[in-house]
C-alpha cells in the first residue's frame, strides 16, 4: 500500500538530500527512536504498553510519535488485530534488520566510553580550584611570530 509522503520527512531534513549521514539522522535521528529500535530487535514482537515499560522515560505522546515516524521510514512494521480490546504488535521490518549492526556498533562504543562520560561529569562536579590560563598578551595583539614555530620570547 503506497504511502503519502512520510511524516517524518518534513521535519528538519530536505528530502532531496543525498547525504547519507543526514538521511540516517533523519531517519533514526532523535532522543527515543534507538532505544525503541534497539528493544524492538531484542524481541520479535512488542505491543505498545511492552514498549512504553521497556523504553525508560518516553511519553505515550512520544512513542506514538516514535513509532509513526519508524513505521513511515519502513524501519518498523505495525500489525492490527481486528479484535476487542484493540490489539496491535509492533516489529523490525527487513530493513529495520539491516540497522542492527550499526545499533550493535554504537552500543558497544557508547560502552567503551561511558566511564569517560561518567568520570567527565565528576570532575566537573569537583572543583579542583584551578582556573583557566590566560593567553599571553603577546598572542592576543599579534605579536607573537608563530609563522614558523617561533615563541614571542
Amino acid at each position: 500500500m503506497a504511502k503519502s509522503p512520510s511524516r517524518a520527512a518534513s521535519g528538519l531534513y530536505d528530502d532531496k538530500t543525498e547525504c547519507p549521514i543526514l538521511h540516517v539522522f533523519k531517519c533514526i535521528g532523535g532522543k527515543w527512536k534507538l532505544p525503541v529500535l534497539w528493544h524492538l530487535a531484542e524481541k520479535d514482537t512488542m505491543r505498545y504498553n511492552e514498549l512504553k515499560r521497556s523504553v525508560r522515560g518516553v511519553t505515550n505522546m512520544m512513542l506514538t510519535k516514535c513509532l509513526r515516524e519508524l513505521e513511515d521510514f519502513g524501519l518498523v512494521h505495525r500489525r492490527q488485530y481486528n479484535e476487542i480490546p484493540p490489539k496491535v504488535e509492533y516489529s523490525l521490518t527487513e530493513r529495520g534488520k539491516t540497522l542492527l549492526p550499526a545499533l550493535e556498533a554504537l552500543y558497544t562504543w557508547g560502552r567503551e566510553h561511558l566511564d569517560f562520560e561518567k568520570n567527565a561529569k565528576k570532575l566537573e562536579a569537583e572543583d579542583c580550584g584551578c582556573q583557566p590560563r590566560a593567553c599571553p598578551d603577546s598572542l592576543v595583539d599579534g605579536s607573537a611570530d608563530t609563522s614558523k614555530g617561533g615563541s614571542a620570547a
